[in-house]
């Protein structure tokens, strides 16, 4: 049995949990113990961190490195830190020692570029992100416009007023930036000069001006300069990144190449952007499939799997005017539907990428594989946070069950993802959100701790909802475990007995 290794971007269920509850194949999975990954804003152990590699590094077939987590502590440190670039750099070159203590092993690691939300909230950001964040992403922005001579008169106004908010805290953002890139761009050594088998520089929250795209054309320059397309990506992600690793060392590991065709619910969907990306949806899926070690195929007999894309026109929230020309007028679900059932019937993998709504489920699809039958019937499916994140998970899943054909993996992990995705993101969530926690004196980013009422509250709402909704689902559930990670409604940590 192969041996991979596993530094993930941080303690939470998807980075943490999903690789392990995937569909087994020949191989044992090892992860750090979750106490030293740390909790949110406090960093992980870094020297425990590294001790643990090293302790296991030596019999790995396969590593796939976080490097957030390896120099920061994780995902949400990288953007806190005030550590000198000496020591950040000093961390980095554990990679060195890793590979010179196994030099067979594949070795494979991701680091993201900082990203610049543009909101006001310090949820995951600096403190100072309540008063002026809105106002940090403007000043990327409008400096990015500026550099092109594209700023207009009314956006140059603006930015007076955005150089005063910001001032107190820019010169603390942008140094943190600077530190963090040239992290980055050390780093990006390891695979151009082999010390790494492959990299990814996943894109949070990206936008097509401002910081982040500024520093994606610095590193894109890198790779270009290097001849480093095959491999690299660099693509919106950050969550599935740790996924799609897994699923190319699997792959690779198996001896097999994934060869993935790919059919949308609508003819536009393709050219569509999705939140939170800055570039077609059609490119990202390029680049997924690539990722993962597979080749996309243009025919379904030659497919091993059929990635099936539910996405429209665009993306709208349903009382948004455009919702109905996105979703019922440019989007085709019986067709879509119909093609998974006949793909299922040549003999092919079907997985479902579940991007029409951001940060959930679209339950519409859903009832009508359950009217089908088909829920569990697919070999992947995955509807949850952004389209990249929903992407990575369903490629990953599919890839795994290619290579070990875990039917009771495939039908668990199926289940959680319809519990989590449908039952807590495009329902519960909600729910408890507007109708409980203002009565209990609490809000969306303010649970009550991991395990209180609200997880209390959660886990009632999502048994009921799946049971009324998805009966043939929840027939096949015994009980479900919730936890609240980071002690907010936006995810859940849901856990499922199954009879």
């Amino acid at each position: 049995m192969k041996k991979i290794v596993m530094l993930p971007l941080d303690e939470r269920p998807c980075n943490y949990l999903y690789p392990q509850m995937m569909p087994k194949a020949d191989f044992e999975l090892l992860l750090p113990p979750r106490e030293i990954m740390g909790d949110k804003k406090r960093a992980g152990d870094p020297q425990k961190i590294a001790a643990w590699l090293l302790e296991n590094i030596g019999e790995a077939d396969a590593c796939i490195l976080s490097l957030d987590t390896l120099v920061y502590g994780g995902i949400v440190p990288s953007r806190l830190h005030e550590l000198p670039l000496e020591e950040l750099l000093r961390r980095a070159k554990t990679v060195e020692t890793l590979r010179e203590k196994n030099p067979r092993m594949k070795l494979y690691l991701f680091q993201l570029i900082m990203r610049c939300p543009d909101y006001s909230h310090s949820d995951e950001e600096p403190d100072y992100y309540d008063l002026c964040g809105r106002e940090i992403h403007l000043f990327g922005r409008y400096t990015h416009l500026e550099k092109l001579g594209k700023l207009t008169k009314e956006d140059a106004e603006d930015f007076v007023r955005v150089k005063e908010k910001t001032a107190p805290y820019i010169g603390d953002y942008l140094s943190r930036r600077d530190k963090n890139l040239a992290v980055l761009e050390h780093d990006l050594q390891y695979i151009a000069n082999g010390t790494a088998d492959y990299f990814i520089v996943p894109q949070d929250d990206a936008a097509v001006y401002g910081f982040t795209s500024m520093d994606q054309m610095r590193v894109r320059n890198f790779l270009k300069e290097n001849s480093l397309h095959l491999k690299t990506a660099m693509y919106p992600s950050a969550d599935d990144t740790g996924l799609i690793l897994l699923g190319r060392a699997v792959a690779e590991l198996s001896g097999i190449r994934p060869k993935i065709f790919v059919h949308y619910a609508s003819t536009k969907a393709e050219g569509v952007v999705p939140w939170f990306e800055d570039r077609a949806l059609g490119e990202t899926v390029k680049y997924h499939i690539l990722a993962v070690g597979g080749r996309q195929v243009y025919s379904l007999p030659e497919a091993d799997i059929a990635l099936c894309v539910n996405m429209g026109s665009g993306m709208f929230h349903g009382e948004d005017p455009g919702y109905v020309q996105a979703y019922d007028v440019d989007r085709n679900l019986g067709e879509f539907v119909n093609f998974i059932e006949y793909a299922l019937g040549c003999g092919k993998l079907v997985a479902v990428g579940d991007v029409a709504a951001c940060n959930g489920a679209d339950v519409e699809l859903l009832r009508l594989l359950d009217r089908e039958g088909l829920l569990l019937k697919l070999h992947a499916y995955a509807g949850w946070n952004t389209s990249s994140n929903t992407l990575g998970t369903a490629v990953c899943q599919s890839v795994l069950y290619l290579a070990g054909k875990d039917d009771a993996g495939r039908i668990s992990f199926l289940l959680h993802r319809y519990y989590e995705d449908a039952g807590y993101m495009a329902h519960t969530r909600k729910y408890v959100t507007e109708k409980l926690l203002p009565g209990w004196g609490l809000d969306y980013f303010h649970a009550d701790g991991e395990e209180g009422k609200v997880a209390s509250a959660v886990r009632e709402e999502i048994v009921r909802y799946m049971s009324e909704t998805f009966p043939s689902l929840s027939e096949r559930v015994k009980k479900v475990h919730i936890r609240m990670p980071w002690r907010r409604m936006f995810e859940t940590e849901a856990i499922l007995e199954l009879k």
